[in-house]
């Protein structure tokens, strides 16, 4: 398994006036969907650098296709919405055998300072991972 990391990465949140459109990438695909699943915390919480009070394990078949990437942001707003816990902190790496897996740290909701709603929904339809040029972009719209 290779470890996600690297300063070649990044992402953002385009707001829209019903959702948001997350984008990320980096060097690799794990990288890209680190910072994918970071931005999309990023639409409704102000992230604390804290300890966190649990760790949650996160992962997604071997697809590169954007299924994968939809499975793990909703992974998230189920952790959110059923457990009440936000991560603070994603730790991904891909196996051999291609899949995507690793772990999430998390402190409570009533720990983070929520700056919008939390997002209900992933638009399969308007989601998108490849690579490009020497790495990886992805790209998915979140209903709130």
């Amino acid at each position: 398994m290779t470890i996600a990391g690297s300063r070649a990465s990044g992402h953002r949140v385009l707001r829209r006036d019903v959702d948001r459109v997350v984008e990320a990438w980096g060097p690799d695909r794990a990288v890209c969907i680190a910072e994918a699943l970071r931005a999309l915390v990023e639409t409704f919480a102000d992230v604390p650098d804290e300890v966190a009070t649990r760790v949650l394990p996160i992962g997604a078949g071997a697809s590169e296709s954007p299924d994968a990437l939809v499975g793990l942001l909703e992974e998230v707003i189920y952790v959110v919405d059923v457990f009440g816990m936000v991560p603070v902190r994603f730790h991904l790496g891909i196996a051999d055998d291609g899949a995507v897996g690793g772990d999430m740290e998390v402190v409570p909701l009533q720990r983070v300072k929520l700056n919008g709603p939390v997002p209900v929904e992933v638009s399969h339809r308007d989601t998108s991972m490849h690579r490009r040029g020497g790495g990886w972009r992805c790209q998915a719209v979140v209903g709130v």
